[in-house]
């Protein structure tokens, strides 16, 4: 019973001690993550793969780096009243009662951005996007965090596969940087028809304390008659 005892407690601290090397870096791949803790690169798959399922560690990308899920940044947002996050809500929450529309907020996470929030209030507008979902950083609204991005970081997400989500997903690496431009110039972004068939949205970046964009709120509405159809 003691021995089963040790090993349980073993096992908590190791999995604490995974999630505690997110404090340090953002994203970390298995070798290095393994090294970083001097244990096991299979004890630390292990774990990895147990936090992964919990949805506290994801990874975005097949054989990419690893990083904090949504049940991670749920807890941090519920443990931290002063969380960047929690500041963020405040205006999603003015956001959809302002408009009466769909609000959401997202947070980059590697090459792609997540859902982490999201409000209706009063909408009937259909969004494909629940919390939790990951979209490319070139489509949509993730572009307002993308521009903001250091150049060689944004060479490195276009010069991958982009996908298409619809028909108007922008999807050649030019046409992506000059809407960059557009949005470093007015510091926000339409986005028509991009992610979702019917809707149109607006988006604007969020900068924490050190002035770096890493969210970002987005509010969609269902297009009008005269408007693009998007997300």
């Amino acid at each position: 019973m003691t021995t089963s005892k040790n090993n349980t407690l073993l096992g908590i601290e190791r999995g604490l001690s995974v999630l505690e090397a997110f404090i340090e870096r953002s994203s970390w791949g298995l070798s290095d993550l393994a090294r970083h803790l001097d244990l096991n690169k299979t004890v630390v798959y292990r774990i990895v793969r147990s936090l992964e399922q919990r949805g506290f560690l994801e990874q975005p990308e097949e054989r990419g780096p690893y990083f904090l899920g949504p049940a991670a940044v749920a807890l941090g947002r519920s443990g931290s009243s002063r969380s960047l996050l929690t500041i963020a809500r405040r205006h999603l929450v003015r956001a959809a009662e302002s408009t009466g529309e769909v609000a959401l907020l997202y947070s980059m996470r590697g090459h792609r951005y997540l859902c982490v929030d999201r409000l209706d209030v009063n909408s009937d507008t259909e969004v494909t996007v629940e919390i939790g979902d990951t979209i490319g950083l070139h489509a949509g609204a993730g572009k307002s965090i993308l521009a903001f991005q250091e150049e060689r970081f944004v060479d490195e997400v276009l010069a991958a596969p982009l996908s298409r989500y619809t028909d108007a997903t922008p999807v050649d690496p030019d046409g992506v940087r000059e809407m960059l431009d557009q949005i470093r110039e007015t510091h926000h972004w339409v986005s028509n028809g991009e992610i979702t068939p019917n809707t149109v949205g607006i988006s604007a970046p969020i900068r924490d304390s050190d002035g770096r964009v890493n969210q970002y709120l987005h509010a969609m509405k269902g297009a009008t008659d005269d408007a693009c159809t998007g997300s």
